[in-house]
């Protein structure tokens, strides 16, 4: 600010050299600013005003984005004006004060009457310097950057903004007692720019009463999801349709499709269409996962829904009309076309053979291992003939095994092991009547082979069980014990059965490669994972409580499972 002051009369040449000098500057530390974050800080603000989003209000919240940012610190401590001022080489002394003067910037709440500058957080009065700054701003209660010269002026250095009555109290809960100045000055001036970008007007534009809508993007996410759409001037990403597939559900569905008629109704035509957006992701979604086996047939539920709620009165038909239209359009892309793969084709009729026949014979816990080990070696072989390419032909679905169960038991122990033994993935759900119903999801004939599987050990279960109940040891117990005997039993045998599993899979892992059809593995896994990513699966990992056994019944149990060597029908295969 010397450069300022220096002379007694500077001359309006040199005062304008100063400013220009500080303008320069000041575009040359854009260059450490992170557009991303400033990019990203405007579309959260911009969330907020949905309807009347425009390229000037944009802009608007840009600047001043950018304004949060260039005075925020790195994790090295440093502002893009530090750093600026570390790069460069050479400066000359107007330079010099410039870049000092801008280093030395803060916000400040402040009022402006022509000379004067009073901090209404430090309760403090200064001379205030000209700037270009302060004087497009004028009079009146501001927040903005400003800096010390040293010498008890005070210099607005960055945008100055007006601060309504509503603004002017944001700022207020950021005032510390007693004339200690902002509390966080940073979160003061995001919070103050949010409100102004939320309920402000950018100056020259006369915006519009917005309708009165029942939206309330600061509470629920799916409004706040077609907020941030709604001001897009793009189509959304693929990252912010991930973030649209957290969504799937009948109720967030049928939200989307009624809140399209209520925007339109209200001239909110952005937000109408970011709702309509958020439909057809759902829809897709939903209908893909249907097609895939996944999921029990939740677009009927909700065009159920929508039909009562019409009938009611509640809900607007155009929102049925609509739910019509994206299934029709989603069904094409969620169709899945018949094989053309005749090997393949053939491969999952011999696996589902196999356990039609499983299933009407019936089996012991020494059968059924083998038949696994066949099935894998059926499908190693066949795996053996495929090209990367070839294997990516193919899509992925998922198969339902009900349980008829409400509660877990041991036998669900094995199913991770099972999915892995086939190269899939198995979650569970809980259908609408308390059931647990597992999916094995994966490419085709992997899945048909982890079913095939199940089948193989559910059987097993049930004989084994049969077979120690009718033994020595359960007839020794005394009937209070019995029940526990059986789970110990059964925990037993689940433990053995998962432990030859992985004895088995560890084999055929290693001898691997080309040899045996295991090359391609890592190829199927990112093949599941970018269609669970598609279809918007995402999952919680629910660990199993500890357990109490009886140990004679426990090792039993174990000893069984590790005799685990099915061959029901395999002659045949």
């Amino acid at each position: 600010m010397n450069q300022i002051k220096a002379a007694s009369r500077p001359t309006a040449a040199s005062q304008q050299a100063f400013f220009d000098s500080l303008l320069s500057l000041s575009g040359q530390a854009l260059s450490f600013v992170s557009r991303d974050k400033v990019d990203a800080m405007a579309r959260q603000w911009l969330a907020g005003v949905p309807w009347r989003v425009t390229d000037q209000h944009r802009m608007f919240a840009a600047v001043l984005a950018l304004e949060v940012v260039i005075l925020t610190p790195s994790i090295t401590g440093l502002t893009a004006f530090d750093r600026l001022a570390r790069a460069m080489k050479a400066r000359s002394p107007k330079d010099g004060a410039a870049v000092s003067l801008l280093r030395r910037s803060r916000f400040c709440f402040a009022r402006l009457s022509g000379s004067r500058f009073e901090d209404l957080a430090a309760r403090e009065t200064h001379p205030l310097l000209a700037s270009p700054f302060s004087d497009d701003a004028g009079d009146g209660v501001v927040f903005g950057r400003f800096a010390s010269t040293g010498d008890g002026a005070v210099l607005a250095t960055g945008v100055l903004l007006h601060l309504n009555e509503a603004a002017q109290a944001v700022a207020r809960g950021f005032v510390r007692p007693d004339g200690r100045g902002l509390n966080n000055p940073l979160r003061c001036a995001e919070a103050i720019y949010r409100h102004m970008v939320r309920h402000g007007t950018p100056a020259g534009e006369r915006r519009a009463p917005e309708p009165e809508l029942p939206f309330d993007p600061e509470r629920d996410p799916l409004d706040a999801l077609a907020a941030a759409w709604a001001a897009l001037d793009r189509e959304p990403r693929a990252e912010e349709i991930a973030e649209a597939r957290q969504f799937v559900g009948q109720l967030p569905l049928v939200n989307a499709l009624v809140s399209v008629s209520i925007a339109q109704d209200g001239g909110a035509k952005r937000l109408a269409e970011a709702y309509r957006r958020i439909a057809v992701v759902l829809v897709e979604t939903m209908a893909v996962r249907e097609a895939h086996g996944v999921g029990r047939k939740e677009l009927d539920a909700v065009a159920a829904t929508l039909d009562a709620a019409i009938a009611r009165g509640d809900y607007p038909s155009a929102a049925r009309d609509l739910l019509n239209t994206l299934r029709e359009r989603a069904r094409l892309a969620a169709g899945r076309p018949a094989s053309a793969n005749g090997d393949l084709d053939r491969l999952v009729q011999r696996i589902r053979g196999l356990r039609e026949k499983t299933v009407e014979q019936g089996c012991t816990e020494q059968e059924a291992l083998a038949a696994a080990e066949k099935v894998a070696e059926l499908l190693d072989r066949y795996g053996l003939s495929l090209s990367e390419l070839d294997l990516r032909k193919q899509s992925c679905e998922g198969i339902g095994v009900d349980t008829n169960r409400k509660r877990r038991g041991p036998i669900d122990d094995c199913m991770g092991t099972i999915a892995a033994f086939f190269d899939c993935r198995v979650w569970g759900e809980t259908s609408g009547s308390g059931l647990l119903r597992y999916i094995f999801f994966g490419l085709p004939a992997d899945v048909q082979a982890a079913v095939y599987l199940h089948d193989l050990i559910a059987i097993a279960f049930a004989t084994e069980t049969a077979s120690f109940q009718a033994g020595d040891f359960y007839g020794s117990v005394h009937t209070s014990q019995r029940r526990s005997a059986t789970g110990s039993f059964q925990f037993g045998l689940a433990r053995g059965i998962i432990e030859k599993l992985h004895a088995l899979r560890q084999a055929r892992d290693v001898a691997g490669g080309a040899s045996n059809g295991r090359a391609l593995v890592p190829v199927k896994q990112s093949m599941i994972e970018e269609e669970m990513e598609r279809l918007g699966l995402t999952f919680r990992a629910v660990n199993a409580s500890r357990r109490k056994v009886m140990p004679d019944a426990f090792s039993a149990g174990k000893e069984a499972g590790e005799r685990f060597d099915y061959r029901p029908g395999i002659g045949d295969a």
